[in-house]
């Protein structure tokens, strides 16, 4: 730790930031060995800084907080919390703990980059990390380093750069869980601030046996953690929320603050390679999917061996190029023996390709190779202007297919997956299912071919599985993504899905709202599950798209609500300039009605987002209805909505159940030629359309009065702006 530690620079913390990190030596050190540009390095640090400042201050003690931080699959999580583990150095934290994944892999990933990162063993004098990995509570060492890290932290006559920071990585599993909670429960930690980072926080950490009124193993030995440290800021990555979004808000692991990371600007992720027409994802014939626990064929697919091709050939051009190496991953189902199976087709194809280039040129082997090899080029081809000449790239397939290493990705007759060094050959082909389904990172990653269907649909599952996505702009036009047709489909989904969430969330990180408060409102088609019902108490609701009349059932309110639901009603009126509608002419008050055609849809939003409801079921409706408008606005910050403000001179009366309720409040149409067409018809066809009205309430079984000029709402979302949306309101929000 450096005394020379300066405030962040750049703009101002936001709303909702407790306190203002200093950025020091650590910090600043990861940022500046990330090679990102001077103005990648500021937005990082600051980032960094909003997320360490959002939770607990180390001079307000005892506090803890819990934190959301949201990127894209492999868009740079690991080097944000590293550079907030930088952070808390500088600001004086002695100990930091990362919870890195329930897979040897994982753990071992995080570690060797977090070592790497931080500059572990570097500088002089005394060291400013001590780095242990899964600590043992039987072992002395690891008891004694705790003590002496947190007696360095309190000596006042040390300078903070004589005080080392205690860096713990663990695994994700039980006992190692275990063993650390047990050292620390030999320590009085009530002044000494921590930081713990749980990586991949949707998988595993949530409590899977909530519905059963348990605690899953792996829930209750983080919630043990937690317990041991009475200071401390608990930060919550994953590229995929909704789980520890939907939990109950009351749950250990609810976070209270999210912030959302930006990517880089070489980042490619789910909005590019599944955009309409997109040239990078190719489909899987149905029959070159082998059917669930059947036999596996002898030959493997033609798909799979065009996507091979199209990794050599992308391969051999990286190689004359002098850009890096290159990866493919097959992606199966779980059983290792269709792992097997591919690992052996991508075998016997490397081999027999390799020995068909290495014939003479007369050889009708070598010329069928050729020939498959050139339709592999003219597709790269269409994304990639700069490919070398083909004659070219036929003189280094020898060399990319002698330099590919293969390997079965699981733990086949082993305790762990195997350890991957990249720099050991050029090229690699990696065959697996759940060890890449997440977290992992395939370096160089240029083609998937993921044999495989949507399964039970959690919607986070799949998008973890997306490991082509991440900084791979440099080589786009090289990268291949196979898939099954269903498969496609969801992940196109989820790329609406995905955005809508981002901008819900960046809202309330923008204005410093705590999560506990936020009504969860989602898009999601209906096919797709946010994630595991298993760790979900707390019932949400959803609607299929359609669009059409959505009006308000809970009539009667308390008399505080319905007052303020008329302001936001008038307050809405007021910013806009109303006309008597002409499309109906008549004499009667009770059909004229007031018009403002074209209202910016982000007023209206503004306004009635402070509209309150008591009846859960409008809750949820609207809710989801604002969800809607959201994502339209998002696709167009130009979209205008129709107000209508109905009988505005006439008033009216209308009958509501004992449960204050109502069932249908709007006029219907009269039978005779020229009558009044109906409330419904005062709409427009191809916007979004609100109707405001206020009614005179009487309860029907006893004809007493209920309320006066009660406000009540309605909504026409047109078809072509529907959604199918998600909305979970728990007690109290």
């Amino acid at each position: 730790m450096t005394s020379k530690a300066s405030p962040p620079a750049g703009k101002p913390l936001k709303p909702g930031i407790k306190w203002v990190p200093s950025r020091g030596e650590q910090a600043l050190g990861v940022a500046e060995r990330s090679k990102l540009d001077a103005n990648a390095q500021e937005a990082l640090l600051q980032s960094a800084a909003e997320i360490l400042g959002s939770g607990m201050d180390p001079k307000k003690l005892p506090d803890k907080a819990t934190g959301l931080v949201v990127g894209y699959v492999q868009s740079g999580k690991t080097l944000s919390f590293t550079t907030v583990i930088g952070l808390a150095r500088d600001n004086g934290f002695p100990i930091v703990i990362l919870v890195a994944g329930n897979k040897d892999n994982l753990l071992t990933q995080s570690h060797q980059r977090l070592h790497k990162d931080l500059d572990v063993d570097g500088g002089e004098g005394l060291p400013a990390w001590i780095m242990e990995k899964n600590p043992k509570v039987q072992d002395g060492q690891y008891e004694q380093l705790l003590r002496q890290t947190i007696a360095n932290w309190r000596d006042t006559t040390r300078d903070p750069d004589e005080k080392p920071t205690l860096l713990l990585t663990v695994l994700k599993q039980n006992h190692r869980l275990r063993a650390l909670t047990g050292l620390l429960s030999k320590l009085n930690l009530t002044d000494v601030p921590a930081l713990v980072i749980d990586d991949e926080a949707d998988q595993a950490s949530l409590n899977t046996k909530v519905n059963q009124n348990n605690e899953s193993t792996t829930y209750t030995r983080l919630r043990e953690l937690r317990d041991a440290l009475p200071c401390h800021t608990f930060l919550q990555y994953t590229a995929t929320p909704q789980a520890p979004l939907l939990i109950n808000i009351a749950d250990i692991l609810s976070p209270d603050f999210v912030h959302v990371l930006e990517p880089g600007t070489g980042y490619v992720g789910g909005e590019e390679f599944f955009k309409t027409g997109s040239p990078y994802v190719k489909t899987i014939p149905v029959g070159d999917i082998p059917p669930n626990n059947a036999p596996m064929p002898v030959d493997p697919p033609d798909s799979l061996l065009t996507a091979m091709r199209l990794f050599y050939v992308g391969l051999a051009a990286s190689i004359i190029a002098k850009s890096g190496r290159r990866s493919m991953l097959i992606h199966p189902a779980r059983e290792r023996l269709v792992h097997l199976a591919n690992v052996q087709w991508a075998a016997a194809a490397k081999e027999a390709w390799y020995s068909a280039l290495l014939a003479p040129a007369h050889d009708p082997d070598r010329k069928e190779a050729i020939a498959d090899f050139n339709k592999a080029y003219d597709e790269l081809a269409k994304t990639d202007p700069t490919l070398p000449d083909f004659n070219l790239i036929v003189e280094k397939l020898p060399r990319a297919l002698r330099g590919t290493t293969i390997i079965e990705f699981n733990t086949r007759g082993a305790p762990k997956t195997p350890e991957i060094n990249w720099r050991n050959a050029e090229g690699w082909i990696l065959v697996g299912g759940q060890a890449v389904d997440r977290g992992f990172t395939v370096d160089s990653l240029s083609i998937t071919y993921m044999p495989r269907g949507v399964g039970v649909g959690n919607a986070d599952t799949i998008q973890q599985r997306a490991r082509f996505f991440g900084y791979k702009r440099k080589y786009l036009g090289l990268c291949r993504i196979y898939m099954e047709q269903n498969l496609k489909g969801a992940f196109e989904d989820y790329v609406e899905h995905e955005q809508t969430m981002r901008t819900e969330l960046k809202r309330l990180s923008e204005t410093g709202v705590n999560l506990h408060t936020w009504r969860r409102r989602l898009i999601l088609d209906p096919a797709l599950h946010p994630c595991r019902r298993s760790v979900v108490s707390d019932p949400y609701t959803r609607a299929r798209a359609g669009g059409g009349w959505t009006q308000q059932r809970g009539a009667l309110m308390t008399i505080v609500t319905r007052q303020a639901n008329g302001a936001v009603l008038n307050e809405l009126a007021k910013g806009i300039t109303f006309q008597p509608d002409t499309t109906y002419p008549s004499k009667e008050a009770a059909q004229q009605h007031l018009i403002a055609p074209s209202v910016p849809m982000q007023a209206v939003v503004d306004a009635l987002v402070d509209y309150r409801f008591e009846d859960p079921r409008d809750t949820a409706s609207f809710t989801g209805l604002l969800v809607t408008i959201g994502e339209a606005l998002r696709r167009n910050k130009n979209l205008v909505a129709t107000v209508y403000r109905m009988r505005p001179t006439a008033g009216g009366r209308r009958d509501i159940h004992d449960d204050g309720t109502i069932d249908n409040f709007l006029q219907g149409r009269t039978d005779r030629v020229g009558g009044y067409p109906g409330d419904t018809s005062f709409q427009q066809p191809n916007r979004v359309t609100v109707q405001l009205h206020a009614y005179d309430l009487r309860f029907a079984s006893s004809g007493k009065p209920a309320a006066e000029a009660a406000p009540l709402i309605v909504f026409h979302i047109p078809p072509a702006l529907a959604k199918d949306w998600l909305v979970q309101v728990q007690s109290g929000q």
